[in-house]
């Protein structure tokens, strides 16, 4: 089998389909510039987006060195217990009777009231066998 011999110029030639309308590529330069707007786009520095994560790492390192300090000095507590309120009040002489009056309210003062149930023939017992009852009587 022999190959045909195939000549390019020779041969008849395929329309492409697509046809450039006349004077087309004459205006073509002004036609894109109008079409271009004139603004320029927002140019980015690779610095102004790492500015955010340095910002927010600094952020975070102050908050967290903060936090230990803030509860060294936030040590105040309100809650007061019996001890201390007690070990407050005998050493502190200034404090009279009627200052206490004036803080407590009448419910405070009606949980103070003991009520000792004792016999007087407990009490003369206690009296009359202790070596001390002169103190007691003078005092």
């Amino acid at each position: 089998m022999t190959m045909k011999e195939f000549k390019l110029n020779n041969a008849s030639k395929i329309e492409p389909g697509f046809k450039i309308p006349d004077h087309y590529f004459d205006d073509f330069s002004e036609q894109v510039s109008k079409k271009l707007t004139d603004k320029e786009p927002k140019v980015i520095s690779i610095f102004e987006r790492k500015k955010v994560w340095i910002y927010s790492a600094v952020a975070v390192l102050v908050i967290s060195l903060s936090i230990p300090i803030m509860n060294t000095f936030d040590t105040s507590s309100t809650d007061l217990d019996k001890t201390m309120l007690e070990d407050y009040l005998t050493n502190h002489a200034t404090i009279t009777d009627d200052d206490l009056v004036e803080v407590l309210d009448g419910k405070d003062i009606q949980k103070m009231k003991i009520d000792y149930k004792i016999e007087d023939k407990a009490i003369e017992d206690i009296l009359s066998t202790n070596s001390n009852l002169e103190e007691y009587i003078i005092n």
